[in-house]
């Protein structure tokens, strides 16, 4: 079993001299357009966590997943749940206290959501400071920039797009709907240097609806399972690299 929470007391203290660390997945619970299901977030922390567990055969269980994240920016289409930045990080600390407490040696977070980096960088550091718990943030898309560039045929990608349509292909294909997929319209920005997509670009509070017709950010019709094969795979293998030499520190 690699899950923390189907284990008893009594089987987690025999097997906290054992494991070297536990997995946090996090996403969030927010529109993906018209064709993928508000979970995709967490879907996809929770699979690359999955089969990370897997591969370490023993070596690391996973937490149960937290399915919200900071989304505000996602709250004028239907269905979108959002913490605030503050609670995102109380949680997490409050897990990590808890890990503290039982003796866990490390805590590894895998985020399927952007907008909980910057809430969980806070929260990181609170907890090596408050705590002193050893804990890292994986957002496992930073991790392939290279082999997305060479993959994906868009120049604008990021939201329910052709990276994570593709992606959606491969770890969740019965919940995507294959005929609701649409090329969204991307709106002008009223200034330059205001387009998300930009690599040259100002920080503003934007709001999703002020960027794309559909929710999408980017092109999901240019998806396919190939790609998403190549992306999942490199997300898979560099997380796991990263974690295997982490666990050795």
């Amino acid at each position: 079993m690699i899950y923390w929470h189907e284990h008893t007391w009594e089987e987690i203290k025999n097997l906290l001299d054992k494991i070297e660390a536990v997995i946090l997945p996090i996403g969030s619970c927010e529109q993906h357009s018209l064709h993928l299901p508000l979970g995709m977030d967490t879907y996809s922390s929770i699979v690359l966590s999955e089969k990370i567990a897997e591969a370490l055969n023993g070596k690391v269980l996973v937490l149960p997943p937290i399915w919200y994240g900071v989304s505000p920016h996602h709250m004028n289409f239907p269905g979108t749940i959002t913490l605030s930045s503050e609670t995102l990080i109380s949680l997490v600390f409050d897990i990590a206290k808890s890990l503290k407490h039982h003796g866990v040696k490390k805590l590894i977070i895998i985020n399927g959501h952007g907008g909980n980096t910057a809430p969980l960088t806070l929260a990181l550091r609170k907890i090596r400071e408050e705590i002193g718990l050893e804990t890292v943030l994986v957002n496992p898309w930073e991790l392939i920039r290279d082999v997305i560039m060479e993959t994906l045929e868009s120049s604008v990608w990021g939201h329910a797009c052709e990276f994570e349509t593709s992606e959606a292909l491969v770890i969740i294909p019965d919940k995507v709907r294959i005929n609701k997929i649409k090329k969204p319209e991307l709106k002008e920005q009223k200034a330059p240097y205001m387009a998300l997509w930009e690599k040259t670009k100002v920080v503003w509070p934007w709001n999703t609806d002020e960027l794309t017709s559909t929710g999408s950010i980017g092109d999901p019709t240019k998806a396919s399972r190939e790609k998403g094969e190549k992306l999942f795979n490199a997300m898979l293998e560099r997380t796991l690299e990263f974690i295997t030499k982490f666990l050795e520190k």
